[in-house]
This record gives structure tokens, sequence and C-alpha cells, in this order.
């Protein structure tokens, strides 16, 4: 397989820490498809070349599987995954990777956080075209500049309600920015349930069938 043979010939050849992540498209363990007959004779040499180069996969949380074929009784198999070696873990110790929910591609998406506290960006103002569209947008404008101001030349005048409209919309966007991202938020939790859900059908069902 040329993936596998590419991962030998990178990881030969290179002395600084490495990272390795997406889609193997291969699984490691029998568990990590919801279904039987999901190994063969790549994922014994998958492992092998891991443990050769003493990589370390780093553990996925948020969910078992990471990609479906979104059939009504779905294949789901976990292909995506992130391998690291020992002197990269050593430099970011509290390494996380994160499954988001599915939403477009047949794939989930992996997040890979070091654990590391980013520092914070101040608000800068940002005009958006999508304002445009808001109902709220030009009935906010015209309040604005129709307030009186108290300036020497029209410039100046000009220049204050521009200063005005831009500390109004700083704010204001900033809100609507917020509220987007707390209804994205809701719809991912509720595609994580759904797929928690999934998960757990398909590993209950493995297991009676285990039993019988």
């Amino acid at each position: 397989m040329e993936l596998l043979a590419e991962l030998s010939s990178f990881c030969s050849r290179n002395a600084e820490p490495i990272i390795i992540g997406g889609d193997f498209n291969i699984l490691r363990y029998a568990n990590e498809r919801n279904k039987p007959h999901g190994l063969n004779r790549f994922s014994s040499l998958f492992n092998f070349l891991i443990g050769f180069y003493e990589l370390k996969e780093i553990i996925m949380t948020g969910g078992l599987f990471t990609w479906s074929n979104n059939q009504e009784d779905p294949i789901l198999e976990k292909l995506d995954r992130v391998l690291v070696s020992k002197d990269w873990e050593e430099m970011f110790p509290t390494v996380i990777v994160k499954r988001l929910p599915r939403e477009i591609s047949d794939h989930n998406p992996l997040i890979l956080s070091s654990g590391l506290q980013k520092p914070k960006i101040p608000i800068q103002f940002k005009f958006e075209l999508s304002w445009l569209h808001n109902p709220d947008f030009l009935e906010a404008v015209e309040k604005i500049w129709a307030k009186p101001c108290n300036t020497r030349t029209s410039l100046d005048k000009i220049q204050r309600k521009l200063k005005l409209i831009k500390q109004y919309f700083k704010g204001w966007g900033f809100s609507l920015q917020e509220e987007l991202r707390k209804q994205r938020k809701l719809i991912s939790e509720k595609l994580t349930n759904l797929e928690s859900f999934e998960d757990l059908g398909d590993l209950f069902a493995r297991q009676v069938r285990e039993i019988m």
C-alpha cells in the first residue's frame, strides 16, 4: 500500500518531532468497525510501523468512529487518527484530539488542541457584507447618522458620525457573531448526540451478536 510505504519513508528520514494526521483508510483493531470483517493484512503492517517507529496515537474523545457510509443500517469505522512521536508528545504533553459531528462529508472532522492557552486577541472592527441583508442594519445606521453632532466643519461632522457608527457596530457585530456561535453550538451538540446514539446503538448490537 502506497500510504504505508510513504509513512515508513517519512519516518525513517525525519529526525524532527513528528505529527501525522488524517484519513489513513485503515483499521487498527476489530473494534474500530461496527460490523465484522474489517481487518486485513494492511492492519497488521500499519500497527507494525507504528510500533517500529515508536509512534503513539492520540486518544480521540467525542465518539468511537470517524466515517460512515450514511446508509439506513450504516457501516461505521475509525479511519481518521493522529499519530505523534515521543519527542513531539513531550513538547505538548496535554495534547487532545476531539471528534466533531459530520455535517457534509462522510468523515467526522477531528480537531487537535495542544492544550496551551492562546493569547487573547482584542476585538477589532470588521465590516461584514452579510450585515447588509440584516433588516436591523440600515435602521441602526439611519438612527446614528440622524443624531445631532456639534462640530466645527462638515468634514469633522462626517468623521465623527463614521466613528460613532464604527463604535456601535463593533459591539453589534460581536453580539451577532456570538448569537450565531450559540446557534452553531446548539446544532453541533444535537448532531453529536445523534452520532453518539448511533455509536452506542451499534456497539450494543455488536455485543448482542457476540453473546449469541
